[in-house]
């Protein structure tokens, strides 16, 4: 199912995939890293699912698809539409968003660094 075309926080999604997507140092980084990425946003009934396999964002889809990724495999991260908006464009580092309290992230330890270095290649965040 594509992505809505007037939702703001899927065109983002969409936006971001192409970014990571064309980033060498980003793919590198990602090598053998395979995760299904949900998102739920505190205010709003959207839900979106980012599929990261092959070292690339292979599918941005509405809902929650489990993709084939087992548990260990699942990254939730929660925050309002706007937030989400500014994490997923480089306007707000994604570490300074948890510690504020304005993200949850809920992954593995080891996952959230990956997101994190994910992020400083990315935009240069620090």
């Amino acid at each position: 199912m594509a992505v809505a075309t007037d939702s703001k926080l899927g065109a983002c999604l969409l936006d971001f995939q192409k970014t990571l997507n064309e980033n060498s140092r980003v793919k590198k980084l990602i090598k053998k890293w395979n995760r299904a990425i949900f998102f739920e946003p505190t205010d709003s009934s959207e839900l979106f699912t980012m599929v990261v396999t092959d070292q690339r964002i292979t599918t941005v889809e509405p809902g929650h698809a489990l993709n084939g990724m087992s548990q260990e495999d699942r990254i939730l991260l929660q925050a309002d539409v706007d937030t989400l908006i500014r994490i997923f464009s480089g306007d707000y580092n994604p570490a300074t968003a948890h510690i504020d309290g304005a993200l949850a992230v809920y992954s593995s330890d080891k996952d959230k660094v990956k997101l994190e270095a994910i992020a400083m290649v990315i935009w240069g965040l620090s």
